[in-house]
């Protein structure tokens, strides 16, 4: 791997969770240290990764992740360090283990995936030059709150606005509604995807259409009697009843279903999936990035489910629905069902774009596949 410094240095890899910028180090942390720099993580030109951990009284600390933990090893101020070595660019969950126990690294970048907060690095991919940051205008990531019916809570959406939508107060836009993967939420695709600058770039190359991003968290949590329970089964009805209205009524958008799409990574992609096939009077186009027409089950063959039906009605299907965008990494373990779905959709006469990326279940492909289906949607309408 030979990383060119315009990767290592670009402020799209330090952008975080916790902060836009790398974090200040505290100040007693410092002293301690004899004002000693420290980096928690910093990614060489040939693609190995530097990691510090500062723990004084530990005994032993151990890093990297699950096919390849390395041993850290621990100067006389307390500071652990070694080098992983990670076979692929992308970003990357970053492990850190002290005396056994599985910790955060307040050193190291932070983000959120999985349920819990985690420790992630940035392997740039010297193939994604669309995702850095550039010197272009740059659009607006907002975050609004609205009162939904479903779940009788106040619920929190990211919206991206177009770099214009500030200035020009006539224009209305389309929206897409795009979701994350399971064990994410509403924060993922700004601070683990990177969208806004993605769109950003497409915008100032007149690659894309401008138009609004909304995303929610699927992750949805219903009180019912006292009790809270995990709800995302009703995310799509809670998009319809709150987030739909609420964003039609706050922002300029175009609210018709020509001008309305709907996307997702993984369990996004399914919510996404049913949602187009369900309410494709509502939305005019998907994008399934890691997804399927149906959900598949570990251990267990895929099950066609009711909604799929309408896939037996092509004519109607095709007028309604475009693009039907489909994405999945090369080495992703359902490669083969991705296949199998788009040689079923050739047969019934679906327009089925499929594309496949290098990498496998990660961010990696979740970007690429939003960048190209970006340059598709509302194309021309």
């Amino acid at each position: 791997m030979n990383i060119p410094e315009k990767f290592l240095k670009n402020q799209t890899f330090e952008s975080r969770s916790i902060g836009f910028n790398r974090q200040l180090v505290p100040s007693i942390v410092n002293r301690n240290l004899k004002n000693k720099r420290l980096v928690g993580t910093e990614v060489l030109a040939d693609g190995k990764v530097k990691v510090c951990l500062y723990g004084p009284t530990a005994t032993e600390v151990t890093a990297g992740y699950p096919d390849h933990m390395v041993d850290l090893e621990k100067d006389d101020d307390g500071m652990w360090s070694g080098v992983i070595q990670y076979d692929e660019p992308g970003q990357k969950q970053l492990i850190f283990y002290v005396d056994g126990v599985r910790v955060i690294n307040p050193l190291a970048p932070i983000g959120y995936g999985w349920g819990y907060g985690i420790n992630i690095i940035e392997v740039p991919d010297v193939d994604q030059d669309f995702l850095l940051i550039k010197d272009v205008p740059h659009g607006t990531v907002s975050m609004e709150y609205f009162n939904s019916t479903v779940t009788g809570e106040t619920e929190c959406c990211y919206v991206y606005t177009p770099p214009k939508y500030r200035d020009d107060l006539t224009t209305r836009y389309p929206v897409l509604y795009l979701q994350h993967g399971g064990g994410e939420n509403e924060t993922c695709w700004v601070n683990l995807g990177k969208v806004n600058f993605i769109m950003d770039n497409l915008l100032a190359e007149g690659k894309c259409e401008p138009f609004i991003i909304v995303m929610n968290n699927a992750m949805m949590q219903v009180n019912k009697d006292g009790v809270i329970k995990e709800a995302t089964d009703q995310f799509n009805d809670m998009l319809i009843k709150d987030s739909i209205p609420f964003i039609d009524s706050h922002y300029r958008t175009i609210p018709d279903k020509t001008h309305r799409a709907v996307a997702g990574l993984s369990m996004g992609s399914l919510l996404a999936g049913r949602m187009i096939m369900e309410h494709y009077d509502v939305f005019g186009s998907a994008g399934l990035f890691t997804g399927y027409t149906y959900p598949v089950m570990p251990n267990q063959p895929p099950t066609p489910q009711p909604w799929t039906e309408v896939l037996n009605d092509a004519e109607t299907f095709n007028r309604e629905v475009n693009p039907f965008f489909g994405a999945i990494g090369d080495h992703e373990v359902s490669l083969p069902l991705f296949e199998k779905e788009g040689e079923a959709c050739k047969e019934k006469g679906i327009n089925y774009i499929q594309k496949i990326y290098p990498g496998y279940h990660e961010w990696r492909v979740w970007r690429a596949a939003f960048h190209d289906y970006a340059q598709l949607v509302f194309k021309n309408k």
